[in-house]
């Protein structure tokens, strides 16, 4: 009888340890995705009493602001002499020496807010206003103006299609900005923004991994059509004051970037852009750009990056004075237009040091093609001169984008440039750097033809009446030599600012007694949250 009982208890324990091991094995077996809802973290925190995470809102609002304050010194940035009067240049009135010699502060505020969906659907909207304070010399103040800088709807992905599509304001750079950054050179720094319908391919979804297509279609007015307060009135458009940009603008484009090969990055572009004045029928530039660029790292822990364009399309003139010369063909409300054909390109090329103070060397070279006044088979001016299709910003010299306006007519037109630079960066503490650059500086052709006597000492403009022209440009092509410093620092998480020198030593390119030099001097902070 013991035994018999012995045995039947040894069964009814053995077939439950059985039933034991079968339950653990089914739990291992199943791992996370047996787990209830919240996984092994909402298990821990129902075992510890935790309340689970709350599910995010369908809509979450976020925002912040930012000031920027500049002050800023202009030295000779127009004239090039340092004994000019204000009225040296242009017709009486002008009031160039305003911009040739300035002192002046210019403080910027922007806020901003974005209601992002639970989906990523996202609204952004972000207003600007930026007063100055003119020291030297003095002017009235005027109102400031309040415009939206930023005002989009983004959809990430609509329906797990692989695009993103945003429609609206926005500021839109690629690559180096050689050819897209900047909308409205007019306010400066102020805005950068694009009007425009931004769509973008994402390849990893098509299978071509790591590729990226833009489709852009971009409209910028000359005048702000989107002012909160303070905008322009009938009396600024009527004497072309207070300008986005000179003409109204239209623009379509593609933009691809395939970056799988490591550690390369490769762009290709085009751009068809339209300029009309206001009230035109037709407009008086149609404007293809097409072009590439390729940056990267090579061996020896160098960097480099270089970029290429070829433009071409159709250019009228603003009058019918030209209409008569060789090389045009009827049409246009001018009735004649002239082909353009245009080009430019930049090359650098870089290296760190992980040694002492953390130095880095830079060296490079831009080049923007330029028109001939002496060439006869091109009578139009500028219709080989190369256009910043949207690339009127300070790339390589905030002093040398004021020099522009006497010669173009327009601030930041980078065209007809030939310039090698280096530059030499240190760190001198943590947060703090120093740089150092050197840019020669020349132009492909002179803007004036010399005349009888060669020395060098006039000329004239082959190209038609310029009014700023007058008496400040020579028949060279060396426009001259810019020196840059700049030390930069970071205060905080919330604190930044800098210190900028830059000095500019006129060649033949300009007059002989208009090559006194020319200085740029600015400090700034940034604050952000």
């Amino acid at each position: 009888m013991a035994l018999s009982a012995l045995a039947t208890g040894r069964r009814r324990f053995n077939g439950r340890a059985r039933r034991v091991r079968a339950a653990l094995i089914g739990l291992a077996l199943l791992g996370p995705a047996g787990m209830p809802a919240g996984g092994r973290a909402g298990a821990a925190a129902a075992q510890s009493g935790a309340p689970a995470a709350p599910e995010p809102p369908p809509v979450a609002f976020t925002g912040g602001l930012d000031t920027r304050v500049r002050e800023v010194s202009l030295h000779n940035l127009l004239d090039f002499d340092d004994g000019a009067g204000p009225e040296t240049l242009g017709a009486p009135g002008a009031g160039l020496k305003t911009v040739s010699d300035a002192h002046f502060f210019r403080v910027r505020h922007r806020v901003w807010g974005q209601l992002k969906a639970r989906g990523g659907a996202r609204l952004y909207a972000r207003a600007a206003a930026e007063w100055r304070k003119y020291l030297s010399p003095y002017l009235s103040p005027q109102k400031t103006e309040v415009v939206f800088d930023n005002l989009y709807l983004e959809l990430p992905r609509p329906r797990g299609l692989p695009f993103t599509l945003r429609a609206g304001r926005q500021d839109i750079i690629r690559g180096d900005g050689f050819v897209l950054l900047e909308g409205g050179p007019g306010d400066g720094s102020r805005t950068i923004y694009h009007n425009a319908l931004l769509l973008t391919l994402h390849g990893a979804g098509l299978g071509l991994k790591e590729t990226q297509l833009d489709l852009l279609a971009i409209r910028n007015p000359a005048w702000d059509r989107m002012t909160i307060a303070n905008g322009p009135s009938a009396e600024d458009r009527a004497a072309g004051r207070r300008r986005m940009v000179e003409n109204d603008e239209t623009a379509f484009g593609l933009y691809a970037s395939h970056a799988s090969v490591k550690p390369h990055v490769f762009d290709a572009y085009y751009f068809y852009k339209e300029e009309e004045a206001d009230a035109a029928p037709d407009p008086h530039l149609r404007l293809h750009t097409l072009g590439g660029r390729a940056a990267g790292d090579l061996p020896w822990q160098l960097r480099y990056g270089i970029e290429g364009a070829y433009q071409f399309g159709t250019r009228e003139p603003a009058g019918t004075e030209f209409c008569a010369s060789a090389g045009a063909s009827p049409g246009g409300a001018a009735g004649c237009s002239f082909d353009h054909r245009s080009h430019g390109g930049q090359a650098r090329l870089s290296r760190s040091f992980l040694t002492f103070l953390h130095p880095m060397l830079e060296t490079g070279a831009v080049y923007l093609s330029g028109d001939d006044p002496a060439d006869p088979s091109h009578p139009l001016p500028d219709d080989r001169a190369w256009v910043p299709v949207f690339s009127r910003w300070p790339k390589w010299s905030e002093l040398l984008i004021y020099t522009q306006i006497a010669e173009a007519g327009r601030v930041a037109h980078w065209t007809n440039q030939v310039s090698f630079y280096a530059a030499l960066g240190v760190t001198l503490a943590r947060d703090t750097r120093f740089t150092y650059a050197y840019h020669e500086l020349r132009a492909e052709h002179p803007l004036l033809v010399e005349t009888a006597g060669g020395d060098g000492a006039g000329g004239v403009d082959a190209g038609g009446s310029r009014p700023l022209l007058e008496g400040l440009f020579g028949t060279g092509t060396r426009r001259g030599v810019l020196h840059v410093w700049q030390v930069t620092t970071v205060f905080g998480r919330a604190l930044s600012g800098h210190f900028l020198v830059e000095r500019f030593a006129p060649g033949d390119f300009y007059a002989p007694d208009r090559r006194d030099d020319a200085y740029f001097v600015r400090w700034e902070l940034m604050w952000k949250r």
